[in-house]
């Protein structure tokens, strides 16, 4: 907290705070008189949930997500329009830049297959809740937060 500047702060807050309510927003404007359900998926982040001391700024960014899905979700459900809204919180995505940050670890052990534990999580992990959520088996499920987090906020650390 204390090296992050306000303009960081700011910046962060505008690309997720602001830019997920304008994608909401304009989605909602697009799709409000669909005659068959529409879904929406934002992607959050465990940042939101759990202390991460070194992303003060993107957990509060990405709780600001969570908490438009909801109210997005409330509101849509008002209005009897036919759109669901999720919030996905993936823990870690195994991607370069997370490669980068964690240092010289083997991918093939972060790996679900290589390391049941493993808090990281492969894009083609993430793609299937999404593509679950954007299927007719999830109508009944709306303004949720589903965590993908292989466990972690029910272990000990």
């Amino acid at each position: 907290i204390e090296d992050t500047t306000l303009a960081q702060w700011q910046q962060i807050q505008r690309i997720n705070g602001e830019g997920y309510f304008l994608g909401c927003q304009a989605a909602v404007k697009a799709m409000q008189d669909n005659t068959t359900a529409s879904s929406i998926v934002n992607m959050s982040s465990m940042a939101s949930l759990i202390g991460m001391p070194d992303f003060c700024a993107y957990g509060a960014s990405k709780g600001a997500v969570n908490a438009l899905t909801r109210s997005v979700a409330v509101h849509c459900r008002q209005q009897k329009y036919r759109i669901l809204f999720y919030s996905v919180e993936p823990d870690c995505i195994m991607t370069r830049n997370v490669l980068k940050m964690i240092g010289n670890v083997d991918p093939a052990y972060l790996g679900y297959e290589a390391n049941p534990a493993t808090r990281l999580s492969s894009p083609e992990d993430i793609a299937a809740v999404v593509l679950f959520l954007v299927s007719d088996e999830s109508r009944m499920i709306n303004g949720i937060e589903l965590r993908v987090d292989n466990g972690l906020m029910m272990a000990a650390n």
